[in-house]
C-alpha cells in the first residue's frame, strides 16, 4: 500500500488502538517448565502427537497460574502470510469473555517410554495473563464496501463506533511485516465520537493507494485491522508483528477495547 499526501509512501493497514497497560485485570505470570504428553501410536504420527502434547502443555501452565482452563494462544509461531489463527485468536479476544491468554516463550519437545509405549512430550515457558468482560455496547462497526481491490485502486471506508466515544490505531499487515496507517505525520490522533461516522482517510488530501510488493503475483493477500479504545492508549512497540498486536490489544482490559479485521486481495 501507499499512502500519498504529495509523496508518502508506507507499507501499512488498518488497525485501531491500544497499548501496554498494566491493569489488573490482565494480571501476568511466568510459568516455568510446564509439561504436556501424547502417546505415539498406529493412529497418531509424531508430529500430531507433539501438537497435542503442546496443548496439554498450554493447559498445565494455565492451571499452574490459577486460571480457569478456557485459554487461547499466542505462540510466536503465526505466519505472517496466513493470518487464520491470527483471526480466530483475535475474534475471540475481542468478541468474548477471555478467561486466560498464554504467550510462549520457549518449547522443548522430546520423547518418553513408559509401559512400553512412546510418549511425545512438550515442555513450556510461558507467561499467563488472566482476561476479563468484553463491555458489549462498545462496538466499533467498519463498512468496508470491497474486498478485491486492483493495483492503484483507492482503499476508504467508513467506521462508526457505538456505546462511547474512542481512539482507534490503523494497521496493515503484508509479506513483509506490519505498518501503522492511522494515526501519521498527516492525519493526527483525535477523539472519535460515538454513533458517527467517520471515512479514512480523514484527511481529504490524503489518499491510501493499493500496491503490491511483488508484481511477479497475481495477487496478494493483506489482512486489515482496526481497534478502537475508550482511552488514549498509544502502540509503543517498535516490531508490528501479529504478535505484538495481540499483546498490544490483550494488555487493555476487555471493556475498554473493540476490534475489526478483513483480508482483502489487491490483484
Amino acid at each position: 500500500m501507499k499512502l500519498s499526501k504529495s509523496v508518502l509512501f508506507l507499507s501499512v493497514l488498518i488497525l485501531t488502538g491500544i497499548s501496554h497497560f498494566a491493569c489488573a485485570q490482565a494480571q501476568e505470570k511466568r510459568i516455568r517448565g510446564a509439561v504436556g504428553k501424547c502417546e505415539i501410536s498406529r493412529h497418531i504420527t509424531q508430529e500430531e502427537a507433539e501438537m497435542k502434547a503442546l496443548q496439554n502443555a498450554k493447559t498445565e501452565a494455565l492451571r499452574k497460574a490459577g486460571v480457569p482452563e478456557k485459554l487461547w494462544t499466542v505462540t510466536g509461531l503465526i505466519s505472517q502470510d496466513d493470518g487464520s489463527e491470527f483471526s480466530q485468536v483475535l475474534s475471540r479476544m475481542t468478541t468474548l469473555q477471555v478467561d486466560g491468554f498464554i504467550n510462549i516463550r520457549n518449547v522443548e519437545y522430546s520423547e518418553e517410554l513408559s509401559d512400553g509405549k512412546r510418549y511425545a512430550v512438550a515442555t513450556i515457558d510461558a507467561d499467563v495473563k488472566r482476561g476479563g468482560e468484553i463491555d458489549p455496547t462498545f462496538v466499533l462497526d467498519v463498512d468496508q464496501p470491497q474486498t478485491i481491490y486492483k493495483e492503484g485502486d483507492r482503499l476508504t471506508f467508513k467506521a462508526k463506533i457505538y456505546g462511547h466515544d474512542a481512539y482507534m490505531h490503523l494497521f496493515w499487515f503484508d509479506g513483509n511485516g506490519g505498518s501503522v496507517i492511522f494515526p501519521n505525520s498527516y492525519e493526527t490522533k483525535k477523539l472519535f465520537h460515538k454513533e458517527t461516522s467517520y471515512t479514512f482517510p480523514t484527511n481529504e488530501n490524503m489518499e491510501y493507494i493499493m500496491e503490491k510488493l511483488d508484481k511477479s503475483k497475481k495477487f496478494e493477500t493483506i489482512n486489515l485491522i482496526a481497534v478502537a479504545t475508550k482511552r488514549d492508549i498509544p502502540f509503543i512497540d517498535n516490531a508490528i508483528t501479529f504478535e505484538s498486536v495481540l499483546k498490544w490489544i490483550y494488555s487493555i482490559p476487555a471493556d475498554e477495547r473493540a476490534a475489526w479485521r478483513e483480508a482483502i486481495v489487491i490483484q
